[in-house]
């Protein structure tokens, strides 16, 4: 497993960042992606404190986090 921040790039300009392991860059965004589509409430939570609205997110990028 690798570990890859999650960007969220809303609408707004602003970037929320989340950080998850996952066996490839694919397969996190595949993770993100489904969160998203099981969201019947219009939002995910990924922690405590990161909510992310879904109709604020322009687009989701991933990277590897290279220690």
């Amino acid at each position: 497993m690798k570990t890859y921040e999650i960007e969220f790039h809303l609408r707004n300009g602003e970037v929320l960042a989340y950080t998850t392991e996952a066996g490839s860059r694919y397969e996190a965004l595949e993770s993100i992606y489904q969160l998203f589509r099981h969201a019947t409430d219009g939002f995910v939570q990924f922690d405590d404190e990161l909510i992310i609205f879904l109709d604020h997110v322009g687009y989701v990028k991933a990277f590897e986090v290279v220690e």
